[in-house]
């Protein structure tokens, strides 16, 4: 079972293209990095492989199937900026169980405290949303997660720690994982293999 993108390619002008002939495969469990710099692309690819746009050619397929529009999404993003993707009129609580409600054991883990539900978007730091993200990305049906710039706009010891906690998550459920990132290092350390993406180029290491 894997996640395949077989030369795959987006545009937002036609004849613009901003990425093309993409080609690989996640394994459930793997864990692949992509890394660039900023403007090469990594957002859209993102989006794309999470079906927030689609391709304007080649195909998505999911564990052999077709990658297309679903009441849920088995490939779930995770943005850099977590306020942009909550409702500002919705409290956390809300926010948090639209889809599932996760256990607390997961909640301890990201650590999100109680104290925090009754909050809006608005009364947390961009950390604290993002261990919302995170968590809500988490849904029992997920089966892979894509990690744009996740963990940027944390420190060192809040990054470290998120890390550990979603790829362990990630080991025990069989999750594929995505990182995407301009950060190298952080690439190296966690994934099995990465593939680095310069415009419309991507190559593989």
């Amino acid at each position: 079972m894997a996640l395949t993108a077989h030369d795959i390619g987006f545009y937002y002008n036609q004849n613009e293209w901003v990425f093309r002939n993409i080609n690989f495969e996640v394994d459930r469990g793997e864990r692949m990095g992509i890394f660039g710099y900023s403007g090469c692309g990594k957002t859209s690819l993102a989006k794309v492989l999470a079906d927030f746009l689609s391709p304007k050619e080649g195909e998505l397929r999911i564990d052999g199937e077709p990658h297309h529009s679903r009441s849920f999404r088995p490939v779930q993003l995770i943005f850099q900026h977590p306020e942009k993707t909550m409702n500002p009129l919705w409290r956390m609580k809300d926010i948090l169980t639209e889809s599932y409600t996760p256990d607390q054991t997961l909640l301890d883990t990201f650590g999100i405290r109680d104290e925090w539900f009754d909050r809006y978007p608005i009364e947390l730091s961009g950390g604290e949303l993002q261990r919302f993200s995170i968590v809500r990305s988490l849904h029992p049906h997920t089966k892979y997660i894509v990690a744009d710039e996740m963990t940027t706009m944390l420190d060192g010891i809040t990054q470290a720690a998120i890390w550990k906690s979603l790829l362990e998550i990630a080991r025990t459920r069989n999750l594929g994982l995505i990182v995407i990132s301009h950060e190298k290092a952080i690439i190296e350390k966690i994934c099995d293999k990465c593939l680095v993406m310069e415009t419309d180029t991507f190559i593989s290491y």
